[in-house]
């Protein structure tokens, strides 16, 4: 029949045109999520000294609450840049912290994110700093390397027959050294009693001599602190005493004191031997021929 010549035509045409309907549809839903996400999820940069096996499509939580994926890695030459994709119902503040911590058993890790408690937002364009804390694997496995090393400490020690020995003498010389102690103490047992309790009153004879003589304590006390007081004052004035005398003694010895031309200039000395000298002999005439110096008139 001439109305289904083109039948195979139209049914290859409605085909094709299904799937490309079909292919349109997902890339718009996609391309519809991804802007949705885009905007329900914030960016994060976080730097770690090491990733810790973290890979793209890792899990970000928030209290542990998952709240996010790491969406790339980007590796540099003092660490490794995170980028976070984060769904946050508050906004974050300065002090918050960035871990890498291992989720379970299998060594699977997560980054946590824990809100820090500051006034002042967090500036989410800036490369935050994150840290490593290492879990259970991590614990295990260095907990192997402790018990390595005891063994091959015991190794060392089951070798060398005299070391235990040794050991052996050693703990019999510190159980020999015990019972001595505890016989000695139990032979001395009343002298330690008597001396405890001589002790005691002595403590209980001097508690009494101090309360009976308090006072005569108390004003030995006041005497000695007025005494100290006297001796800083006498202390003091004889400060005051040598200052003088070092002030006097440097005009004594300035050049144009008088007492320091006497004992320096010659000349005025011998002046003053001649003139003691010429008065010397003068006194010693007026008393051998008074009458040539004094004249005597009666009326």
């Amino acid at each position: 029949m001439k109305f289904y010549q083109n039948k195979k035509s139209i049914e290859f045409k409605v085909g094709l045109f299904s799937i490309v309907a079909v292919i349109i549809l997902v890339v718009c839903y996609s391309w519809f999520t991804d802007i949705l996400e885009s905007r329900k999820y914030t960016n994060l940069k976080v730097k770690f000294e090491n990733a810790g096996n973290i890979e793209n499509g890792s899990t970000v939580t928030i209290h542990g609450v998952k709240k996010g994926r790491v969406k790339e890695l980007e590796i540099e030459a003092d660490g490794v840049v995170v980028l976070l994709q984060v769904e946050l119902d508050f906004p974050l503040k300065k002090g918050t912290k960035f871990y890498i911590l291992e989720s379970n058993l299998m060594g699977d890790v997560l980054v946590e994110i824990v809100p820090g408690r500051q006034e002042e937002l967090l500036n989410l364009d800036e490369v935050q700093n994150g840290e490593i804390s290492y879990g259970l694997t991590k614990l295990v496995s260095e907990f192997s390397e402790v018990i390595c090393d005891l063994q091959s400490i015991m190794e060392i020690i089951t070798k060398d027959g005299q070391f235990v020995k040794n050991l052996q003498s050693i703990v019999d010389t510190s159980v020999v050294m015990v019972n001595k102690i505890n016989s000695s103490i139990d032979i001395n047992a009343v002298k330690i009693d008597k001396l405890i309790t001589n002790a005691s009153n002595i403590s209980e004879r001097l508690s009494k001599l101090i309360e009976e003589n308090q006072e005569d304590l108390s004003s030995s006390v006041s005497l000695t602190s007025n005494v100290l007081e006297k001796l800083d004052k006498n202390l003091l004035e004889m400060n005051e005493i040598t200052e003088n005398f070092k002030m006097l003694s440097q005009m004594m010895l300035n050049e144009e004191s008088t007492f320091n031309k006497i004992i320096s200039e010659k000349e005025l000395y011998e002046n003053l031997l001649n003139t003691s000298a010429s008065l010397d002999s003068l006194l010693k005439d007026i008393k051998k021929n008074p009458k040539k110096y004094f004249k005597i008139k009666v009326f």
